[in-house]
């Protein structure tokens, strides 16, 4: 029988796993061969994708805190939310090396002609003060209400990073219908979990 301390190291070291876990499987893939006809594009899609679930994941720390009461969930926010900004800033820099060789006016002018490329960017820098800002000292440096009001950002960039996604999508929209509606469902608990508390 774990400990309640054990409990969340084998928590935090799930969520180790579950952020590590797709780098070990694309780099076998990539090994033997198994990323089709373009492997360089399946890694921009690989690690995108990764990235916008686990970044969804992170969000939805909250409201499991809120149902469960668990605290180990908080104590693992900030891990799994560090992994999303990982695997989407591999994402950006797939994109760049792989599929744009580092031609830079290129991907210049993507980043001003194509709409999807800008919400992408756009959703990464949102993510970047808050990596920066996600551990315990900055909380308190800045403070928790200025902290907290900084984080809610999360929520602009997962709906960047969704329009990023659908846009892109041709055919399947399964994925992006399923991370709209998981946003939304997430942004719907968080607004009613706030005028709850605010009655």
């Amino acid at each position: 029988m774990l400990t309640p301390a054990g409990r969340i190291l084998a928590f935090r070291l799930l969520v180790l796993v579950a952020g590590l876990l797709p780098a070990f499987w694309l780099a076998w893939q990539w090994w033997h061969g198994d990323l089709g006809v373009v492997p360089e594009e399946a890694v921009v899609h690989i690690t995108g994708r990764t990235g916008l679930i686990l970044l969804l994941t992170t969000i939805a720390f909250s409201p499991a805190f809120r149902l469960t009461g668990w605290v180990g969930i908080m104590i693992a926010r900030r891990q799994i939310g560090l992994w999303a900004f990982a695997w989407l800033l591999a994402h950006l820099l797939a994109w760049m090396g792989l599929e744009q060789y580092w031609d830079w006016p290129w991907i210049w002018h993507d980043m001003r002609d194509l709409p999807y490329v800008r919400y992408g960017v756009a959703a990464l820098l949102l993510l970047v003060p808050l990596a920066l800002t996600s551990f315990r000292r900055a909380q308190q440096a800045m403070g928790h209400t200025a902290w907290h009001w900084l984080h809610r950002l999360v929520y602009v960039a997962a709906a960047l990073g969704v329009t990023h996604v659908w846009i892109l999508t041709r055919a399947d929209y399964r994925l992006p219908s399923l991370a709209a509606a998981a946003l939304a469902a997430l942004v719907l608990f968080r607004l009613l979990d706030a005028a709850i508390h605010r009655r």
